[in-house]
C-alpha cells in the first residue's frame, strides 16, 4: 500500500476559509420580482399586439403548433 500523496499546492484549500465563499444566492426582493413580472408582461403584450422580435417568435411557435 502506497502512502497518500498531498495534492499540488495550487489545488489545495486555503487555510481559514471554509464552505462556499459565495454562499447561497439571495432571495429576490419584492421590487426585483415585480420588475421581472413587468418585463415578462411587457414582452407578452408586444407579442400579442404584433410588435418586436417577441411577436415573430410567437407567430413561429403558433405555426409549428398548428401544423401538428
Amino acid at each position: 500500500m502506497t502512502p497518500r500523496q498531498l495534492p499540488p499546492i495550487s489545488g489545495r484549500f486555503v487555510k481559514g476559509r471554509s464552505g462556499n465563499p459565495l454562499g447561497r444566492p439571495k432571495k429576490m426582493c419584492k421590487i426585483e420580482l415585480l420588475q421581472t413580472a413587468i418585463k415578462f408582461f411587457d414582452e407578452l403584450a408586444r407579442a400579442y399586439y404584433g410588435k418586436g422580435n417577441a411577436a415573430r417568435k410567437m407567430i413561429r411557435i403558433r405555426k409549428v403548433l398548428n401544423e401538428k
